[in-house]
């Protein structure tokens, strides 16, 4: 009799073997708790805790992720085993693998290549830090390490989110667009932006391939509208109308893609993929309208100020010269008067 035949078997209710059936399930089920048992046992000496449990980051900027497990052999490679691995809506994959010692860069995926590394001297002391240089959005998902050694398997997992952010300026009545890009090629079902310092904070909501204004806040209805229903090469940013002051603030970019499988939905992610800065203001004074204004003003007021000189040397001239005069005549009529 094969394996699966006897599992089978073992495992079959009905007939004369019932009481065989039963005790083949009792040694089952020990067997079973046994491992179940064990397994406990061994998580429960052996853990694996991540520093933080979501982290936040720009594009282009590089980042840290760091686990920490516990071991009773702390400063000896003998039997450890990493392999940290990145999931996301769309894709998943290796990106380190370290044994007994030794790193293992052939099973990394692409997306990461010459882009991580890991601090080998702080391994010793029971830490995984993971550095991710040069960030994409696409970066952003979910970051496992499973950890093996002699003492025992857990594996610790973290979030991390990539932004983009952007800062744009315009001024009343203009119509502006608020970039925003999917880090993949996989199309958007859903596309929300929002701005957080307003109740409702829906700007647009954008699904089932039309706008969707309920909830929308009153001051954006009929001046929203995505730049491309179609999103192609995953454009989904945003065309404001007509904005005035009270449109600053700061928009974020929300998506909701299918799963991998493309069988199911994955929620709305709650971390923005773009956050875009807007401020409206009105448009400053013409700087070379206010200089040649400031320059010619300064030029009459130096003009005036050389005439009130020029008078005022006049006068005083005039007037030492009567003076004069007046002596003059004092002194020639002096003698006379003898």
């Amino acid at each position: 009799m094969s394996n699966n035949a006897e599992l089978d078997h073992l495992l079959s209710p009905a007939g004369s073997d019932s009481v065989f059936c039963c005790s083949g399930m009792k040694m089952i089920s020990r067997i079973l708790l046994l491992l179940i048992l064990s397994s406990c046992l061994c998580a429960a000496t052996f853990v694996v805790n991540v520093t933080q449990s979501s982290y936040q980051a720009e594009e282009n900027h590089s980042i840290t992720l760091e686990w920490t497990f516990t071991t009773k052999t702390q400063g000896t490679w003998r039997e450890l085993f990493i392999i940290c691995e990145f999931r996301s809506s769309v894709k998943s994959g290796v990106i380190y693998v370290h044994q007994d010692g030794d790193e293992i860069p052939d099973s990394q995926h692409e997306q990461f290549s010459g882009r991580v590394q890991i601090d080998k001297d702080v391994l010793r002391e029971g830490r995984i830090r993971l550095h991710v240089s040069r960030l994409r959005t696409e970066d952003s998902g979910l970051y496992l390490c499973d950890v093996t050694t002699e003492d025992g398997f857990n594996s610790g997992r973290c979030r991390l989110n990539v932004t983009v952010h952007k800062n744009i300026s315009a001024v009343p009545g203009q119509n502006v667009s608020l970039p925003c890009r999917l880090p993949n090629n996989k199309p958007a079902v859903v596309v929300k932006w929002t701005r957080p310092d307003l109740e409702p904070d829906y700007v647009l909501l954008f699904r089932d391939e039309q706008p969707d204004p309920e909830n929308q806040h009153p001051s954006f209805r009929n001046r929203v509208e995505l730049q491309d229903r179609r999103m192609k090469d995953g454009d989904v940013s945003l065309l404001l109308s007509n904005v005035t002051t009270s449109d600053s603030g700061k928009y974020e970019c929300r998506v909701f893609q299918r799963e991998a499988t493309g069988r199911k939905r994955r929620a709305l992610i709650s971390d923005p993929i773009w956050i875009v800065f807007l401020d409206v203001a009105p448009p400053p004074e013409n700087e070379e309208e206010r200089k040649e204004d400031g320059s010619r003003n300064k030029h009459v007021g130096l003009i005036v100020v050389a005439f009130l000189i020029i008078v005022a040397v006049l006068i005083a001239a005039l007037i030492i010269g009567w003076c004069l005069y007046l002596t003059k005549q004092k002194m020639n009529r002096s003698p006379n008067s003898q």
